[in-house]
């Protein structure tokens, strides 16, 4: 006779034997599962990226922010499975990569809601920012830090205490001497603080020979010399003018009426004239005048202290027959009003050039 334990043998093998079945069928639908939501969540990832970048192009910074947060949070549920392909660590990875660069952007074009502060919009910028610098090396931790010391600058504007922007601009130059951020930030600092233009010209100067972020460089170094009007920061300003022009740089519209209000300005004197003439080299002067105020959107109601200011620099550059037209055509169109200050300087030029010309 079997024994009943032989008897149940081969049923509860069968038994157990489905049970492992069953085991490996349902662990695999919880990995097909998991796999198909990470996924999906990749793909959300992927589509949240996309649009801060787009948002970031169009200077909307609070929405690309969201929106990589919301990436960020999305990533964070991959869970288990994620771990599991190695993929979680690279995706954020990449998500926090593209988080810091988006506050730099952000630092460098801020804008203030009315009614806050630079506070309550910088300090959770810097905040990731500082979170890179702890993270990276070479040139983006200086990058960063530069970044961060530009935050500190701008918080200051609140009236209230925070790092120091020189103490971090110079830790970014000590990581990498030619960082452009750095140099053009502390330049900008140094003449905010009313310090020695030299210095200042220095640092602007090694921020424009690194070649990189050149629009950022040109935005602070223009901004900077129009801080306070100093011999200095005159002919800063229309040095600077003078070399984006050689380069075929852009030069944004408030630029060029802060160099046309200081020749405006310098019509009320000899003294103020003089200075104005002598800041750059004539020739190149001239070229840069009619690089800026030759455009078909120029006020002709300007036109003619704009061709006052090349006359002056005609003569400055020894081409006395030049100057002598110009200043016949100026006066010709001031003749039935306009600017007095031009039409006297244009008689007062004619007659003395007229009489060198007949001796």
């Amino acid at each position: 006779m079997q024994s009943p334990l032989k008897v149940l043998d081969t049923p509860l093998k069968w038994v157990a034997a489905t049970g492992a079945l069953l085991s490996v069928v349902l662990g695999l639908n919880q990995v097909t599962r998991l796999a198909s939501e990470n996924s999906e969540r990749q793909r959300h990832v992927t589509e949240l990226r996309a649009v801060a970048e787009q948002q970031q192009k169009n200077a909307d910074y609070p929405a690309a922010w969201s929106s990589l947060d919301e990436a960020v949070k999305t990533a964070d549920q991959g869970g288990y499975f994620a771990k599991l392909i190695g993929r979680l660590d690279r995706l954020r990875s990449d998500l926090r990569a593209e988080q810091e660069d988006l506050a730099m952007a952000w630092l460098r074009d801020v804008s203030v809601p009315s009614g806050s502060t630079f506070s309550s919009v910088v300090d959770p910028l810097v905040a990731v920012a500082t979170r890179g610098v702890i993270a990276s090396t070479g040139p983006r931790k200086a990058d960063l830090l530069a970044h961060v010391g530009w935050g500190y600058f701008l918080k200051s504007r609140d009236g209230g205490t925070s790092g120091s922007p020189e103490e971090t601009y110079r830790q970014a130059l000590e990581i990498d001497p030619a960082n452009p951020f750095a140099h053009a930030q502390w330049g900008h600092w140094i003449l905010w603080r009313r310090g020695p233009f030299p210095e200042a010209s220095q640092h602007f100067t090694a921020a424009v020979a690194a070649g990189r972020e050149r629009p950022h460089v040109r935005r602070l170094q223009l901004a900077a010399m129009r801080l306070y009007a100093s011999l200095d920061t005159e002919r800063g300003l229309l040095e600077a003018v003078n070399d984006m022009r050689k380069n075929n740089e852009p030069v944004d519209p408030g630029t060029r009426r802060a160099v046309f209000n200081l020749y405006y300005s310098a019509f009320n004197s000899d003294e103020a004239i003089q200075r104005v003439v002598s800041l750059v080299p004539p020739a190149e002067h001239i070229a840069t005048i009619r690089a800026l105020f030759f455009d078909d959107q120029f006020d002709e109601t300007r036109e003619p202290l704009r061709d006052a200011m090349i006359a002056l620099l005609q003569e400055a550059a020894g081409m006395p027959k030049d100057a002598l037209t110009t200043w016949r055509a100026v006066q010709a169109t001031v003749a039935n009003g306009g600017d007095g200050r031009v039409a006297t300087r244009a008689s007062a030029a004619i007659a003395q050039l007229s009489a060198k010309d007949s001796s």
